[in-house]
């Protein structure tokens, strides 16, 4: 569903004058184009799922699946303007689908909790602001798909972030929810990634900035799980070579997809 939002919403940002497109005047620029509020109502359904799915799993488990928007978006592509992937599209799909599985068979995540310490509350909140500042100024340092993948980078952390607070709210009952800071935290994510993608959307291709995103969101959910949430990955010499095997083989297949001249070319196309 979060691929056909930014479907949606790559179209129509690309769209918004240049003299409306900087800061917060991009978002409403672009409330004022109905099939950007299509795309924002399709991806608004993503968290919900996203919740349901932490309510009995955990970030390591969860969280990867995100690489398989690639695989949807190509699908769009192919229904929306007739084309017919070739052989690195095909090579791509092969390697997120195969990476994918050889990294969850591997490491069998498991376990984990659903809270977080206090001080690991307040020092993941400042560690996602440093990362997304330096994806933010690196951003503003480049353009075009550079420029996208950075943006797409630094609102990826922010969902990787906005994925941690989820996780700790789907550990608490109802008549918590409100009173749970991570509601907040989940919040203050979730907006400040969706603006941060909307201008990633502006910068480049939407290929460039959800591959950036299906990369990034997934490693750091990862990367946080183990470490803040405890989740537990095998760690016999086989496993382990699987693991990181099948993540090469996830990454190599997305920068493939991404990359492709089905994807790539597609945004010159609609902007001419």
């Amino acid at each position: 569903m979060a691929a056909l939002g930014a479907a949606f919403q790559d179209r129509e940002v690309s769209a918004v004058d240049d003299s409306q497109a900087k800061g917060w005047r991009l978002l409403w620029a672009s409330l004022k184009r109905p099939m950007w509020i299509v795309g924002l109502a399709v991806m608004g359904a993503a968290p919900i799922f996203q919740f349901l799915a932490l309510r009995v799993g955990n970030l390591t488990q969860v969280q990867p699946m995100l690489t398989t928007e690639l695989l949807f978006l190509l699908g769009i592509i192919m229904v929306t303007h007739h084309d017919r992937p070739g052989p690195r599209e095909w090579l791509g799909s092969f390697g997120i689908v195969l990476g994918l599985a050889l990294f969850l068979v591997s490491a069998n995540p498991h376990g984990g909790q659903k809270h977080l310490t206090q001080h690991w509350a307040w020092g993941l909140s400042a560690y996602a602001v440093v990362v997304v500042l330096c994806f933010f100024l690196l951003s503003k340092k480049t353009t075009g798909w550079v420029e996208a993948a950075l943006l797409g980078a630094a609102a990826a952390t922010c969902f990787a972030y906005q994925a941690a607070m989820t996780q700790v709210i789907a550990g608490v009952g109802a008549g918590q929810i409100i009173s749970t800071p991570a509601l907040y935290g989940l919040a203050l994510g979730g907006l400040l990634g969706f603006v941060l993608f909307q201008h990633a959307l502006r910068a480049g291709h939407v290929a460039a900035s959800r591959a950036s995103m299906v990369i990034v969101d997934p490693l750091l959910s990862v990367l946080i799980g183990i470490v803040a949430f405890n989740d537990v990955l095998r760690r016999g010499p086989l496993s382990v070579v699987g693991e990181v095997l099948g993540l090469v083989i996830l990454l190599i297949g997305a920068q493939r997809l991404a990359t492709s001249p089905m994807l790539v070319q597609l945004h010159e196309v609609e902007n001419v």
